[in-house]
């Protein structure tokens, strides 16, 4: 094994978003070797979101560490989520979280097989 099979998160540059959230991709293809999985983590600033989006070959899970989030599941419906909430987005379903609490929304995500991004 060429690379540790760790990664800490401070060590890894976020990518700035729009709207405003920071995304860091922690474990890779691209970033620890992963072939199958990749992981990251997200942090959303207050009154912004994570918008509609939809992945059509990658199933995508996540789990908030702090803040409050209204998710919506595009045919399936809307729902308040906090700390210690895992969330699985279906493949083909559009979703999106918007962060509702007065801090920033935190959460760590997952999607298997990465995302194509995730290898480059």
């Amino acid at each position: 094994m060429d690379k540790l099979p760790f990664v800490r998160a401070e060590d890894v540059p976020g990518e700035y978003r729009t709207p405003p959230r920071v995304s860091k991709l922690l474990l890779g293809p691209k970033t620890i070797g992963t072939r199958n999985v990749s992981m990251g983590m997200n942090v959303t600033e207050v009154g912004s979101m994570i918008p509609d989006h939809v992945h059509e070959d990658s199933e995508e899970v996540m789990f908030i560490i702090s803040g409050r989030a209204k998710l919506v599941v595009e045919g399936e419906g809307e729902w308040e989520v906090g700390p210690d909430t895992a969330i699985f987005a279906p493949l083909g379903k559009r979703h999106r979280l918007e962060n509702i609490g007065d801090e920033p929304l935190k959460l760590v995500w997952a999607y298997a097989p990465p995302l194509p991004q995730h290898f480059k």
